[in-house]
């Protein structure tokens, strides 16, 4: 039988770990960081509600003067994915 205990204290070490940076924040991250919180909290709002599409989205950030194109919405909305914004 393997000796276990080298692994636990590797694996209690990682879970203990404080989390690190997933890469760099997205262009919709950054807008909402730039947003007063009313503003972003309605965004994120809009984000998480699926009839209204990532153009439209994009489209009326962009209007507002914060540029930014459709897919990285839709990246962004599939944050936590495989396929997904890494910020957080």
């Amino acid at each position: 039988m393997a000796d276990t205990t080298g692994l636990i204290a590797a694996l209690t070490k990682l879970a203990d770990a404080p989390p690190t940076a997933r890469g760099p924040q997205c262009t919709v991250g950054v807008i909402l960081a730039a947003l007063d919180p009313a503003t972003a909290a309605k965004v994120r709002e809009v984000l998480d509600t699926p009839a209204v599409s990532a153009t439209q989205i994009a489209d009326a950030l962009t209007a507002s003067g914060h540029p930014v194109q459709a897919p990285a919405v839709a990246r962004h909305r599939r944050r936590g994915g495989s396929n997904g914004c890494r910020c957080r």
